[in-house]
């Protein structure tokens, strides 16, 4: 287990506040959140995003992990460079390898929370049916489509996204968190 880590991301789309909201509480006072011995990385997906409150401010990050992009050196959109930095630095090969990513989101949806499987990953539909045994959360399975590819989670061995909602953009709400 020591070398074990988990990757959390929040604030992939920088109008979804209230999860780096979370990290900040868990910065503060890191006996809010018990780890179990796992080693969690905490990172902001898109600081300057978040920093604007704009979902994004080139391309949506959650959809420049697309393998295309990441080869481009000619793209040079401000999240396609940092999903290449996120790599680089967490991915299998990276500074600081992570082997399960979890993405941390806030839904306009009436969905609920809930988690979120992107494709149909072995490794993935597993650990979330792990989760949702202990949380009761339903799943959602992200079946593939064309129009919506290059997903954060995807670029990781196993990984899924957490949705809490509903609440609406840009608003921290203390139910929510």
């Amino acid at each position: 287990m020591k070398d074990f880590q988990v990757l959390l991301v929040a604030g992939t789309h920088g109008n979804e506040i209230n999860a780096p909201w979370l990290f900040d509480q868990w910065q503060r006072h890191p006996k809010l959140i018990e780890t179990n011995g796992v080693r969690l990385t905490r990172v902001i997906g898109n600081p300057d995003a978040l920093k604007f409150g704009k979902r994004y401010l080139d391309r949506d990050l959650n959809r420049s992990f697309r393998s295309d992009f990441l080869q481009n050196s000619d793209i040079q959109q401000l999240e396609v460079l940092r999903a290449r930095e996120l790599i680089d630095l967490y991915g299998l090969n990276g500074d600081s390898p992570c082997q399960i990513v979890i993405d941390l989101h806030s839904t306009t949806a009436c969905m609920g929370s809930c988690l979120v499987v992107y494709g149909r990953r072995a490794v993935d539909l597993a650990f979330a049916a792990l989760i949702q045994s202990r949380l009761g959360l339903p799943i959602y399975l992200h079946e593939g489509d064309q129009a919506q590819t290059g997903f954060l989670v995807e670029s990781w061995p196993c990984g899924f996204v957490i949705e809490i909602g509903p609440v609406a953009q840009s608003l921290l709400n203390s139910n929510i968190v």
